[in-house]
């Protein structure tokens, strides 16, 4: 009995021991309580890093950061003494007031936690504020960024950010939090896992007005906010600027490309905006404007738009049939302006007949291609015309056509063609054996049932400048190493065609004529070899469109171009030119030759003609 008696008393010691060593740690060591008698608590504050910088081909930084801040109140401590200087410091009236702060409040859930009052303070406004809210309680900032534009141009490319929204918040609560900036559309959207960063946190110490007072056991707790890293893209800001201007009181899109990379060099959706529209306290009011603009900015048309690529799509014609050995360079068809095998459909202009392939693509005729169209389908070592119409669909879509090429850039669309399961549909199409080459020979001349993005068109014509090859269109360059010191590029693989080369310098023979002789000759460039496509597609809604795809120089090419422009006309007379201003002022960096096409293309209107 009297050992048990030693063991409950060592056990009774102990107990005190850790009481003494627990009131020690409290009272002594442990800073919680001293500043819970001062009247202070511990608060947690979010560290929104800057997003990361975007920087041109050049080197140039496009889009960088410029601070802002956000008003936050907790309803459980908010003391507003001054309600008159506090909305006239936010620009609000005081029926505004009531309204956020009712809407705060009506939580009942979240009284102890911050809320957004007013976002989007500029640095003069947060020192206002400050000078005011020296007997206010309960309010506090939030320091974040705003985007700025060096280069006030590429608004499509680039996109917006905004701040996330509790729905987005509650689908991902581990990626998102209060406070965080994503981005809404463009490379802003496409890359934001990277260009964001990682949020970080701030233990901060608040008195009993709930205004911070200090750091929380010398931010040792903190978490750092990181910065998210830098990155290239391949836009010459220069020329996407003179694009952007080319195309003012015009639609439509310009897309350059270097085909030696798949970089894009300038990526125009007009009517344009600035991408400066869509920053801070100008977002809701601006993007409310654009979106209720007629003509609508917002839509991105070198992605999203898709039109029938008329006459260009002659060239995805003409390498199909050779490679398929359909035709070859001498295959002659005459004209007579229009196709005779089908009752004159399409027509054509009259010009000289018979024809061989590089003068049809020359003078662009339709019954060529018609001709060449039909004897594909019906060619005899096919077993039917749907194995000839497949063989013809996987020639074009190996060329990028009908499927989206997988830019880095949100809501991609893939255009149209047709396959043989769409015509065999009894209900909306013919139905099984109920079609044929006549039926559907409006595809021969890029009009039935065929359409192209911008995107498309553009890579059309690089994959011709390769020689049969293509990388895929990109925007990102290169990355900033987590040391910020190097540009670490990126890789992307180079796709075949399959088709022959030989077949494509045929192609690329009759392209440089049309230019020289043909109907591009207002692409013409003195000391550059210049090789071009022109089109006219049918509007059903207007005047046709113009287009033209090309490229420069012949040999060791550096830019591929796609341009239309709805509702102007001819191709030759107005796409054709616009592509041969920018094309002189990429590879020169300068526009001479062209300065007359170049103030007359800036006189056109085609919006309010």
């Amino acid at each position: 009995m009297e050992q048990r008696g030693y063991y409950v008393l060592a056990f009774v010691g102990l107990i005190f021991l850790i009481y003494i060593g627990r009131l020690f740690s409290i009272q002594v060591l442990s800073e919680e309580y001293a500043n819970r008698a001062e009247g202070q608590v511990v608060a947690t504050q979010t560290v929104v890093p800057p997003r990361g910088n975007i920087y041109n081909r050049k080197g140039d930084i496009y889009v960088d950061n410029r601070p802002i801040f956000s008003l936050m109140v907790t309803p459980s401590e908010l003391s507003i003494p001054d309600t008159t200087r506090l909305c006239l410091h936010l620009g609000i009236d005081k029926e505004e007031l009531d309204k956020r702060l009712s809407k705060i409040f009506k939580n009942k859930r979240a009284r102890w936690q911050e809320h957004v009052l007013a976002r989007y303070l500029e640095p003069n406004q947060y020192g206002a504020l400050k000078e005011l809210f020296w007997n206010f309680s309960g309010v506090s900032f939030q320091a974040t960024n705003k985007r700025y534009y060096q280069y006030p141009v590429g608004a499509n490319i680039l996109g917006y950010i905004r701040e996330v929204n509790p729905s987005e918040i509650a689908e991902n609560p581990q990626k998102y939090h209060r406070g965080d900036l994503i981005g809404n559309s463009g490379i802003e959207r496409s890359y934001d896992d990277v260009l964001r960063g990682q949020q970080g946190t701030r233990k901060v110490l608040k008195d009993n007005l709930g205004r911070v007072v200090g750091l929380y056991k010398n931010s040792s707790l903190n978490v750092t906010a990181v910065r998210g890293p830098d990155m290239m893209i391949g836009i010459d800001t220069d020329l996407q600027a003179l694009g952007e201007e080319l195309m003012q009181n015009k639609k439509g899109s310009i897309v350059a490309i270097d085909p030696s990379t798949g970089e894009i060099l300038a990526f125009v959706s007009a009517p344009v905006y600035n991408p400066g529209d869509l920053t801070g306290k100008l977002l809701d009011e601006s993007y409310g404007k654009l979106k209720e603009d007629p003509n609508n900015p917002l839509f991105n048309r070198p992605l999203m738009a898709k039109y029938p690529p008329g006459s260009i799509f002659k060239v995805a014609m003409a390498l199909a049939a050779l490679d398929a050995g359909i035709i070859n360079p001498n295959t002659y068809y005459g004209c007579g302006g229009g196709f005779k095998r089908n009752k004159g459909k399409p027509g054509c202009r009259m010009h000289v007949s018979p024809l061989s392939l590089k003068d049809a693509i020359k003078y662009s005729c339709n019954s060529y291609f018609a001709a060449t169209y039909m004897d594909y389908l019906h060619e005899p070592s096919y077993d039917s015309i749907y194995a000839a119409y497949n063989s013809w669909y996987g020639y074009m879509y190996r060329m990028g056509i009908g499927h989206a090429l997988s830019v880095d850039l949100p809501y991609e669309k893939g255009g149209s063609l047709p396959t043989t399961a769409m015509y065999d549909d009894a209900r909306r199409w013919y139905g099984h054996n109920r079609w044929s080459a006549t039926t559907i020979i409006s595809n021969a001349i890029g009009q039935g049932e065929i359409e192209m993005t911008p995107l498309q068109m553009a890579n059309l014509v690089s994959l011709v400048a390769n020689r049969g090859k293509y990388y895929p269109p990109h925007l990102r360059v290169a990355t900033r190493d987590k040391q910020e010191q190097a540009w670490v590029r990126e890789h992307y693989d180079l796709i075949d065609t399959q088709i022959d080369p030989e077949h494509v310098e045929v192609v690329i023979d009759a392209m440089e004529e049309v230019v020289q002789f043909g109907t591009g000759r207002r692409a013409f460039l003195t000391d550059f070899h210049v090789c071009g496509k022109t089109g006219t597609v049918e509007n059903s809604h207007g005047e046709d469109h113009a287009t033209f795809i090309g490229f420069a120089p012949r040999d060791n090419p550096r830019i591929a171009i796609a341009v239309i422009i709805e509702n102007a006309g001819g191709g030759g007379s107005w796409a054709a030119p616009t592509a041969a201003v920018l094309m002189e002022k990429y590879l020169t960096g300068k526009v001479v030759e062209k300065r007359g096409e170049m103030e007359r293309i800036l006189a056109a209107d085609f919006i309010t003609q």
